[in-house]
């Protein structure tokens, strides 16, 4: 049987992208289509180097572990998060290997099997577990953005206009230009725009720092202009702001 090397890395380019794209919705995460698209040309690659006589050595276990774990972190990242969604994507794969043999699928009938996954998980299983989005905060000419958690039990509003608020972590204020020492103690550091809102779960309970921003993006698309910033971190750096279930 003749085997073509461009169809074989483009077709193995294709399994990876949808099979990553998968990954992403099942865990909630954005797309993530260019990271994901990199990732799945370094595995078509190595899929393809994998053929080339004097390079067949590639195939054995080791190398798949390290071409494994470099599409990992391309893709995800190497945080917890990214190592977890990893493992998922070995999962999948397995799991799109034994779709394939159900459905007797050669060549290119794989790459729909993998289209199929990345359509089930996008809509079977979307809104399953936790959800993150991206949000972008824009304040006095500065911008930050963190991925954001939707929170459904976050419904903390401004208490004179009635508008949600999202809750950002205290890096991202400073990355915005407000004091670390406003974040941690605003009501003993008040400044000209900062404005106080009671909350009684992020950092405990107490009043939070707040600013109406010039611009907040969630998801891509403009939201409210209104942020608080927790007294610490949270998220252990998988994410840096909650919002509430109203979003989407």
């Amino acid at each position: 049987m003749v085997v073509y090397l461009d169809a074989f890395v483009g077709l193995n380019f294709l399994v990876d992208l949808c099979l990553m794209l998968g990954v992403n919705r099942i865990s909630g995460h954005p797309p993530g289509l260019g990271r994901a698209a990199a990732a799945a040309a370094l595995g078509g690659g190595y899929a393809g180097a994998c053929l080339v006589p004097g390079f067949r050595f590639l195939g054995n276990g080791l190398w798949r572990a390290v071409s494994l774990g470099l599409m990992g972190w391309t893709a995800f990242g190497a945080g917890r998060s990214g190592w977890q969604r990893s493992v998922l994507f070995v999962l999948l794969s397995m799991a799109l290997g034994g779709l394939a043999v159900c459905a007797d699928a050669g060549g290119w009938g794989v790459a729909a099997c993998a289209g199929g996954l990345a359509v089930l998980s996008n809509m079977g299983l979307r809104g399953l577990g936790r959800r993150f989005v991206p949000i972008a905060v824009t304040y006095r000419g500065k911008t930050a953005r963190a991925l954001a958690l939707v929170d459904t039990g976050n419904a903390l509003h401004d208490p004179i206009t009635g508008e949600s608020v999202a809750v950002l972590s205290p890096e991202i204020g400073e990355r915005l230009g407000i004091r670390s020492e406003v974040l941690r103690d605003p009501a003993a550091h008040m400044v000209p725009g900062i404005r106080l809102i009671p909350a009684k779960t992020v950092g405990g309970g107490g009043l939070l720092a707040a600013v109406r921003c010039d611009e907040m993006t969630i998801g891509g698309k403009k939201a409210g202009s209104i942020a608080a910033f927790a007294r610490e971190n949270f998220g252990n750096g998988e994410y840096q702001a909650l919002i509430g279930g109203y979003y989407g």
